[in-house]
């Protein structure tokens, strides 16, 4: 494809590996006022909740800001440059593929919008630095979507193993990496990615609706309590979702207002209707509507991730606002609860197999697709 190459893709990935190690490093946002200054780098906001008695919360984002992208364009850079030099390990395969796997949980885009929302927040109230390590997120930030828009994962597969060569009646094909293979290979291991091949993922409705129902249980908890409640001059304000929303349109701050309403409140519900309708479709055996769900269930997936935004929020504008006598900021149980929500949907989402859609049984009518 046009505009997509093994060199092009290497450089954006090598280049986004580096910048991260500065962005990680180096100041992100500074704050000061009556002669106090605190700076923060990425992971200040995880020591805050660390400190705050939410430790699960902590590592999950840990993960998702600082760990996992290491690991993602680390990763791929290792494998696209080995393919380069025309070195074919066997272990590439399983690697790409646990790459790709990661892709959608490795955020420094997701983290850069919720960082914009941050510093909106705090510099109307504080004067407030932008860090050279700021600079250095955006920069990541962009070539990650670069990376996304240059690498052409089909050619990659192609020069990491074959595909079959003739069609063969009732093929199957490996959802990883699109490998054709003959029928008697379902069930077994991908010869190029070294996944389990199945024509139906076995257990996947029953599998993604446990981790819906799970998301479903926490959901009101998200909406209900508040998501930070800032502590000034001994008077507590609460700030829930749409507490949050509300004053950003007040401080006419609208666009991100309408960002946070869609990542925050329209993306999680739309998450768990849809994966309440997918499983209620298989169950009834229904063929209605297929293309819509399918298109539904590839909507879900890509913006998934977006609903952190709110969560990372908080992260960024955290330890700027600790100022001791002044002001206080502590997290409200909703933003676990939030953070639980979009984790576990997003799990749901990669554990639903959209083929168990079209596999139910049924004849099918012009009018029901």
């Amino acid at each position: 494809m046009r505009g997509r190459s093994l060199d092009g893709a290497l450089a954006c990935t090598l280049a986004t590996f580096l910048l991260l190690w500065p962005a990680n490093i180096l100041p992100l946002l500074s704050v000061s006022i009556v002669g106090a200054r605190r700076s923060s780098v990425i992971a200040s906001g995880l020591v805050v909740l660390w400190r705050q008695d939410w430790p699960l919360t902590a590592i999950a984002v840990a993960l998702e800001i600082v760990v996992l992208p290491f690991v993602r364009y680390g990763g791929l850079a290792l494998v696209l440059g080995l393919l380069r030099a025309g070195i074919r390990y066997r272990w590439l395969g399983p690697t790409l593929r646990w790459i790709e796997t990661i892709d959608q949980w490795a955020m420094p885009d997701v983290f850069l919008l919720g960082g914009v929302i941050g510093y909106s927040r705090v510099a109307p109230f504080l004067p407030t630095r932008i860090g050279s390590g700021a600079y250095c997120l955006v920069a990541a930030s962009v070539l990650a979507l670069v990376t996304r828009a240059t690498f052409e994962r089909r050619a990659t597969w192609r020069l990491i193993g074959p595909s079959a060569t003739r069609l063969e009646p009732d093929m199957v094909g490996c959802v990883h990496c699109d490998a054709a293979l003959p029928a008697q290979r379902d069930g077994e291991r991908c010869p190029r990615c070294g996944a389990r091949v199945f024509r139906r993922r076995p257990h996947t409705v029953m599998r993604s609706l446990a981790f819906t129902v799970a998301g479903l249980i926490f959901y009101p908890i998200a909406y209900l309590f508040p998501m930070e409640a800032n502590d000034r001059l001994d008077s507590l304000h609460p700030y829930s979702i749409m507490t949050g929303v509300m004053k950003l349109v007040d401080a006419h701050l609208v666009f991100f207002a309408g960002v946070v309403f869609i990542a925050s409140v329209v993306i999680p519900f739309l998450k768990l209707f849809a994966l309440a309708w997918f499983a209620i479709s298989v169950h009834r055996q229904s063929r209605a509507h297929l293309r819509l769900k399918t298109r539904l269930y590839r909507i879900i997936v890509a913006i998934g991730r977006w609903s952190h935004i709110d969560v990372f929020t908080v992260v960024v504008f955290l330890p700027l606002t600790h100022l001791r006598g002044f002001l206080a900021v502590s997290v409200g149980r909703a933003l676990p609860a939030f953070l639980a929500v979009v984790v576990l949907t997003m799990i749901a989402t990669d554990l639903f197999d959209p083929r168990a859609l079209w596999l139910a049984r049924g004849p099918a009518t012009r009018h029901e697709r």
